[in-house]
């Protein structure tokens, strides 16, 4: 098997190709094998699930879309004239973005965008795993909490994975001493393509909300789910 960094962005180039039957296969250390079909990056509003309609109802203003993938998100936003800039660290999804016309795609680490404000910044499709791990949640609301306009808004997506460790009791079976339990480690497959290893952050609602007022942001439940998503919605402090 051929291994390659950007995974994201041969599948999506494929797709646009006409190969729209195509799945990515998604390893989590912890739990195994998923099938991610490469369309569900491509639905158009009607298709997508009930949290991200809510949220991108709400958008306004300048959006800043970051983990934009294939643009599905930022091409809606687009449609109803919103000014938005979509950013992805794969080259890939960048110019699968631009292929479908989002205007502005940026290929660039979150962290290193220039401090520009905006109204609206979205963490979509599970998006506080930018942070990676839970040390290093602070800082990338610290971040986002810096481009934010003092009325504007953050919608971050996670999940609470206790779940996932729960017995037929009840209990959870989570070791204290370890690492806290929504670190997980992503591997990626598409085709003959394995993509290397790379970290991914779910946290819980409340550290989520501990951690946000750390980084100066007020937080509350935008959406619950009936699998433990969520979405939050962070804004900052009134004056």
């Amino acid at each position: 098997m051929s291994s390659t960094t950007d995974i994201f962005g041969l599948a999506f180039k494929d797709y646009l190709g006409g190969e729209t039957e195509e799945e990515i296969i998604v390893n989590i250390d912890k739990f195994g094998d998923d099938e991610l079909p490469v369309s569900y990056f491509f639905r158009d509003y009607n298709a997508m699930p009930l949290w991200e309609q809510m949220v991108l109802d709400v958008c306004r203003g300048k959006v800043l879309d970051a983990g934009a993938g294939a643009g599905s998100h930022a091409l809606y936003l687009q449609e109803k004239g919103l000014e938005v800039t979509a950013v992805d660290v794969s080259e890939g999804a960048v110019l699968c973005m631009q292929q479908r016309g989002v205007k502005n795609a940026v290929c660039m680490d979150f962290y290193k965008l220039p401090t520009e404000k905006y109204d609206t910044i979205l963490f979509l499709m599970n998006g506080a795993g930018m942070a990676q791990k839970i040390h290093m949640l602070q800082t990338l609301l610290e971040k986002a909490a810096g481009m934010l306009n003092p009325d504007g808004a953050i919608f971050l997506e996670s999940t609470d994975l206790l779940y996932m460790f729960e017995e037929e009791d009840g209990s959870a079976m989570i070791d204290l001493a370890g690492d806290y339990y929504g670190e997980v480690v992503y591997t990626l497959r598409y085709k003959q393509y394995s993509g290397e290893p790379f970290p991914w952050l779910f946290v819980d609602f409340d550290n989520l909300k501990y951690i946000a007022g750390q980084a100066g942001l007020q937080c509350q439940e935008f959406f619950r789910g009936e699998t433990d998503n969520f979405v939050a919605k962070l804004t900052l402090p009134k004056l």
